[in-house]
C-alpha cells in the first residue's frame, strides 16, 4: 500500500487497519485542526476545568469570575512566566477589570516586605470584588511578600513616631479598616458636591433671612444681626452687605450632614467638620468644583464639610442627602459623637435638600461638600 506511515515490522491487524482508514485521512486531519482551535482559541464550557487543571491555574479559580480570562490567549500561561513581579500583579487586576500602581514599603521598616495598591478607580464593591483583588494579588506577589493597604483618593499615612510619647497612638497607624479574612486595609474616599442657593422659606424656618435690598440698603433696625457680624465695608453695595451677614450667621453653628434611604428614613446624622464663609481664592485650602476657596472675614458664600467614617453604615444606598441646622443631640449621647443614629438628634430644620445615589460601605469615606449662597 502506497503512502503508508506504518513501520516495516506491521503485522496484518495494523495493515487492515490503515487501509480501512485511508479515505479519512483528510477528515482526520481537519479533525486535529479543529481540536486545537477548541483548546486555545475558543474552548467549549466543558472543556474548561480540564484545560485549568492541564496549565496548573487552579489556585486562581476561586478569585477569577470567567475562567475563560484565563484560558483565551495563553494569559493564564503568560501569568506564571512573570509570577512574583510587579507584571503579574498588573496583569491580575486587569482580569478583575482594575489597575492599580504598586508602591513597596521602605526597606527600613519592619514590614519592608509589604506592599500596598493604588487604584486608578474606586472598586465597585466591597463584596466580592475585595476579596477578588486580594486572591488575585497575593498569588502574584513574591511568596515573601504581604499585601498591606489598598488605597483610592482617602489617603492618611502614619506619623512617624517611634521612641516618642506619640508612638502607637492614634497617629501611628495609616487610615483603613479590615474586612476580608486576611487582614488587608482598604481605605477609599468619594467626594459628592452641593451647590445650594438658600430659599426664603428655608432662611425663615432657621432664622437667618433678610430680605433682598432696594436702593436705599439695608434696613438694620428690622434685623436681628449683632453688630459685630457686620464685618463688611460700609461701601459695600446692599446685595453683599445682605449676603456677608448671611454668611457670617453660619460660622460656629454645629450642623449635621442628614442621609436618608430612598422612603425617607434617616439612615444616620454625621456632623460638619468644617463650616466657614469662604472666598474663592487661588491655593484656598478647600477644594469644590475645581475651585479653591478659603475662609475669609466678611465672605458672602459657606463652605460646609462633613465626612462619614469608616463603617458608620454599610450596604445601605443614601438617595438624598440634606443639612440639619439647629439640632442637638438628645441627654446621653457623648458630647463628642460625630456619628448619631436615627433618634439621637433632636428639633433642628432641613436645607439643601438634595437627591443623590451613594451606596454607603465600610470601607468608604463619604466626603459630602456644600457651598452655600444666598
Amino acid at each position: 500500500m502506497t503512502g503508508t506511515l506504518l513501520p516495516n515490522s506491521s503485522g496484518l491487524f495494523e495493515k487492515a487497519m490503515e487501509g480501512a482508514l485511508a479515505r479519512r485521512w483528510d477528515a482526520f486531519g481537519d479533525a486535529v485542526a479543529v481540536v486545537r482551535t477548541a483548546k486555545l482559541v475558543s474552548p467549549p464550557p466543558s472543556f474548561l476545568p480540564y484545560l485549568v487543571y492541564e496549565y496548573g491555574l487552579g489556585e486562581l479559580t476561586p478569585y477569577v469570575p470567567n475562567l475563560y480570562t484565563l484560558i483565551v490567549g495563553r494569559e493564564g500561561i503568560k501569568w506564571q512566566r512573570v509570577r512574583g513581579t510587579p507584571a503579574a500583579v498588573e496583569k491580575a487586576l486587569g482580569w478583575l477589570d482594575y489597575a492599580a500602581q504598586m508602591e513597596d514599603a521602605w526597606a527600613g521598616r519592619t514590614y519592608w516586605n509589604s506592599t500596598q495598591l493604588h487604584f486608578s478607580i474606586l472598586p465597585v464593591a466591597d463584596r466580592p470584588d475585595l476579596e477578588r483583588i486580594e486572591g488575585v494579588v497575593l498569588l502574584s506577589l513574591p511568596k515573601r511578600s504581604q499585601l498591606r493597604r489598598g488605597v483610592y483618593q482617602y489617603d492618611v499615612r502614619a506619623l512617624e513616631a517611634d521612641r516618642s510619647r506619640a508612638d502607637r497612638s492614634m497617629f501611628d497607624w495609616s487610615s483603613g479598616i479590615a474586612v476580608t479574612q486576611q487582614g488587608t486595609l482598604w481605605s477609599f474616599g468619594r467626594t459628592t458636591e452641593i451647590e445650594h442657593v438658600l430659599t426664603e422659606a428655608e432662611g425663615i424656618a432657621i432664622g437667618n433671612w433678610i430680605a433682598i435690598p432696594e436702593d436705599e440698603g439695608l434696613q438694620w433696625s428690622m434685623m436681628q444681626y449683632p453688630w459685630v457680624t457686620a464685618t463688611f465695608s460700609w461701601a459695600a453695595n446692599a446685595a453683599t452687605q445682605r449676603r456677608a451677614l448671611m454668611a457670617a450667621w453660619f460660622e460656629g453653628r454645629a450642623l449635621y450632614a442628614t442621609l436618608r434611604r430612598g422612603d425617607g428614613e434617616i439612615i444616620g446624622h454625621r456632623r460638619c467638620r468644617a463650616v466657614w464663609p469662604s472666598v474663592q481664592q487661588f491655593n484656598g485650602c478647600y477644594g469644590f468644583a475645581g475651585m479653591s476657596y478659603q475662609p475669609m472675614t466678611g465672605a458672602t458664600r459657606v463652605y460646609i464639610e462633613a465626612m462619614t467614617d469608616f463603617g458608620d453604615a454599610a450596604d445601605i444606598t443614601a438617595e438624598s442627602v440634606e443639612l440639619t441646622i439647629g439640632a442637638a443631640p438628645d441627654a446621653g449621647v457623648p458630647a463628642g459623637r460625630l456619628w448619631l443614629q436615627p433618634g439621637e438628634l433632636t428639633g433642628g430644620h432641613a436645607v439643601a435638600f438634595t437627591p443623590v445615589s451613594l451606596p454607603l460601605r465600610a470601607t468608604v469615606r463619604e466626603q459630602l461638600k456644600f457651598l452655600m449662597r444666598f
